[in-house]
């Protein structure tokens, strides 16, 4: 639940302070069903109707900022807060376009290099079991032709943001790269926009949480259980983006996402430190070096291409644009997870970590600090055969 409070006291409970700073917080309220009704109810009755709607994830955010004025009352029924803050995409330059990119598929579909110039793929391609990707981003330009209509609108949770078109171009490459018809891993399978990330590539973890909220009620509620998340995204650690993840992963839907680019331990960020999601380094394009920005450590759980990957831009229905970073090696994990539910059915989140890395190149990775390579896993990415 995402709230806006106005000070935290001494004793850790949050009441309201005529002189203090208004602060947005994200509310984790204990598990239980009395407390969180009891909760929704004062939200509802109590509190001038500050809720418009309840989710299964959470009791929703609100965003009148001046709505709770008092939360003294419901200090007994949180398990922990925490002040609301910004995330962003996880690219590290500037865009470019290549008229002569290496093919990072062909990178994913064999054990180690030289490349073969192929890429072989399941014909399923992630439709002989439909598969749904939900790509929490910027949003995705839908009419490009990388997608042939299989992009449906899901949801816009950030602020400003007027629809789930993509203004920045990230989630639209994002989404090529797990999916479209040339650049993509499983070309055939759905791809479901839910805007999170500004025209800046920036958003409130609040926001997240609330598109996260929608994709949980959307799995809940379809007759296709074959959700995959994607979130190229990161920020400081925060238990309550970790726990909107896990109550993903808890549901059975499999989240994928970047570790950062800060050359640093994921375990220090978020959702990179959340051991139920499938957390995503970067190499080089060139060799399976780990770059000099991927984020490394224990919470890493494999490592895909993400230097110089071209795919679809947002200029226009035929743009492409190359992007670095983890942003570009997460959805390259999402689309072998749709590939391998196409392939031989779905499994929950734990099974299907293992079979991924069960798939995966062991020992090829090459880390230049003996450090890191002491606290990091060594499992590089491949695709099932077909």
């Amino acid at each position: 639940e995402s709230m806006v409070q106005t000070s935290k006291n001494k004793d850790n409970t949050i009441s309201d302070s005529s002189n203090a700073p208004k602060s947005i917080y994200n509310i984790i309220l204990k598990n239980t069903e009395s407390v969180q009704s009891t909760h929704y109810d004062w939200l509802t009755n109590k509190q001038n109707k500050c809720v418009e709607k309840k989710s299964e994830q959470s009791i929703s955010s609100i965003n009148n900022k001046n709505c709770v004025k008092d939360f003294s009352s419901q200090d007994g029924r949180l398990k922990g807060y925490s002040e609301d803050q910004i995330m962003s995409i996880q690219y590290v330059v500037p865009r470019d376009i290549q008229t002569t990119p290496r093919e990072v598929l062909d990178r994913i579909d064999q054990a180690k290099f030289p490349l073969d110039e192929k890429y072989a793929f399941p014909d399923s391609a992630g439709q002989g079991v439909p598969v749904n990707i939900f790509v929490v981003d910027t949003g995705i330009r839908k009419t490009h032709q990388e997608f042939g209509g299989r992009v449906k609108s899901g949801g816009v949770f950030c602020e400003g943001c007027e629809s789930d078109d993509d203004e920045n171009g990230h989630g639209t490459n994002c989404a090529s790269i797990a999916a479209g018809k040339i650049f993509g891993v499983a070309k055939k399978s759905t791809l479901i926009a839910v805007r999170v990330l500004g025209a800046d590539g920036r958003g409130r973890i609040s926001g997240i949480i609330n598109g996260l909220s929608f994709i949980l009620d959307q799995h809940h509620n379809a007759t296709n259980k074959n959700s995959v998340v994607s979130m190229s995204l990161g920020g400081p650690p925060s238990d309550v983006m970790n726990k909107a993840v896990r109550d993903l992963t808890d549901a059975g839907v499999h989240v994928v996402v970047a570790s950062g680019n800060d050359d640093v331990d994921a375990c220090l960020s978020s959702p990179g430190s959340e051991p139920s999601a499938i957390t995503v380094g970067a190499t080089e394009d060139e060799n399976d070096n780990i770059t000099n920005f991927s984020n490394f450590g224990k919470c890493v759980d494999i490592y895909a291409p993400g230097r110089n990957v071209k795919a679809a831009g947002n200029k226009n229905d035929n743009d492409t644009i190359t992007l670095t970073g983890t942003s570009q090696a997460a959805p390259h994990v999402s689309g072998t997870l749709a590939l391998i539910i196409a392939q031989s059915g779905n499994k929950s989140p734990a099974q299907m970590a293992k079979t991924l890395d069960g798939l995966s190149t062991k020992n090829t990775v090459v880390f230049s600090d003996p450090k890191v390579k002491a606290t990091s896993k060594n499992s590089f990415l491949r695709i099932p055969a077909p």
